[in-house]
């Protein structure tokens, strides 16, 4: 029930303006719309809700509101969308049951004839949202959902439940480092691997030079697009590495976390978070990390999947049978560089981190691939090891060798593997080596890290 009619329908004007304006300022600050975007618009007439889900901070709500801004210049009536962030305060103190008051008012005193869209962000907050979602996308057909949240829904069995075959769910991660570029100002073009090998010395030089210095910013301050509004101001890496660690991890683990999974003792989330980001790209087994954080091994493995839920680490398990998998290591990487820089408070690249930094910039390109294509990334490791194993309707091996000089040791583990499992192509990533090689009988591309980054798959 809404206890203040005037005060909420006064704070829901302020956030709808383009119920008076038709304009949508958020959208119109932020016009660069990230690939996700194309994918939102396949889902608008659809009749599945859409779930955004993807880590604090990432873009969530201006793909939202870029969303509104589009609805209405294809003729929407402004008046039929509805949006709100169930993580602000000010409606809680109006109302008895938000979800139910917000959408209850806006059927019956706003919208007009049509369909009609719902936008709610930070929807994982409000403690059963999906029996609303279901109950009013039963009733009304044409009502179309845009839902957003900070942790991973899937791990929700109640959700699951209740929205099984109601809902689509599309991940939204930190900026790749083509949209990092873009977003730069930059028109870079995303290459074909035959592509690359077409382009000549000269070729190869202007376009290094023309991304040098932003792939160096980005090995520092990753790829969440906040970061271009501080950027050019005064101590800008220093200011940026408060706020990513202010908005991203401790919201993550001291909000999301917290009042999702009844955690009671948040602080070892931020030790083993931090253990992980000083061993990043590191293969760990799940005793090393608990010296740190002294749990018994199903809280542990529990303190994981919390983390992964919420967009901070990513796990990946070797290339092996089931069962060895199980019992194998696992490879951790930090979802985004910069947090990983934030955390340990580095604000330049060492040398001596160097190559356990490209590796993790590699990895997360690569954990990005496996989810936009369904696909599965690995690690292998017998006597020999490869850095990354992405699988899909083929097997694809990656190595990461930061390096000018590449030696027959330094892929001999990649050749190893590649004869193990009938492989006919690899990846070696290097530091400026461009180059395509035939090696018994196996085709090795030897690609600069910058270079990889830009490649479609």
């Amino acid at each position: 029930m809404i206890k203040n009619l005037v005060g909420f329908r006064k704070e829901l004007e302020k956030v709808n303006e383009w119920w008076l304006t038709s304009r949508v300022k958020e959208a119109e600050r932020f016009p660069f719309r990230r690939e996700a975007f194309n994918e939102i618009r396949k889902e608008i007439e659809t009749r599945r809700c859409l779930v955004i889900t993807g880590p604090r901070r990432v873009g969530k709500s201006v793909l939202l509101k870029q969303t509104i801004q589009f609805l209405i210049k294809e003729g929407t009536n402004p008046r039929n969308i509805l949006y709100y962030s169930l993580d602000d305060p000010t409606l809680y103190t109006f109302s008895d049951n938000l979800i139910k008051d917000l959408i209850d008012y806006f059927l019956e005193n706003i919208a007009k004839k049509g369909r009609k869209y719902i936008f709610l962000d930070e929807i994982h907050v409000f403690e059963g949202w999906y029996k609303w979602i279901k109950a009013y996308y039963d009733k009304y057909e044409n009502l179309k959902f845009f839902l957003s949240g900070s942790s991973s829904l899937a791990l929700q069995e109640e959700a699951n439940k209740y929205l099984r075959g109601r809902i689509i769910t599309l991940e939204i991660f930190p900026l790749s480092f083509l949209e990092f570029l873009r977003l730069s100002g930059l028109k870079i073009k995303e290459f074909k691997l035959e592509d690359i090998f077409k382009l000549d010395e000269l070729e190869i030089k202007k376009l290094w030079y023309e991304v040098k210095e932003y792939f160096q910013e980005f090995l520092v301050v990753g790829g969440f697009p906040e970061w271009f509004e501080i950027k050019g101001t005064k101590d800008e890496v220093e200011r940026w590495f408060r706020r990513l660690i202010e908005d991203v991890p401790k919201k993550a683990i001291y909000e999301d976390v917290v009042k999702l999974f009844g955690i009671k003792n948040p602080r070892v989330l931020e030790l083993i978070l931090t253990f992980i980001a000083a061993n990043q790209s590191k293969i760990l087994a799940y005793e090393t990390i608990n010296d740190v954080a002294k749990l018994d091994r199903s809280t542990l493995l529990n303190y994981l999947e919390f983390l992964k839920s919420s967009y901070l680490l990513v796990e990946i398990l070797k290339f092996a049978r089931l069962k060895e998998q199980l019992k194998a290591k696992k490879k951790f990487l930090l979802l985004d560089q910069g947090i990983r820089n934030a955390i340990l408070k580095e604000y330049e690249i060492r040398e001596e981190n160097l190559g356990f930094v490209i590796e993790n910039v590699v990895g997360n390109r690569l954990y990005l691939i496996s989810k936009e294509k369904n696909r599965n990334l690995f690690y292998w490791k017998i006597n020999d090891e490869v850095d990354f194993v992405l699988r899909g309707e083929k097997i694809l091996p990656v190595e990461v060798k930061y390096r000018d000089e590449i030696k027959p040791k330094d892929i001999k583990g990649l050749l190893n593997f590649m004869e193990k499992f009938k492989v006919k192509e690899g990846f070696v990533i290097t530091k400026s080596l461009l180059k395509r090689e035939k090696m018994k009988g196996k085709f090795l591309y030897f690609i600069p890290c910058w270079l990889f980054l830009l490649l479609a798959f």
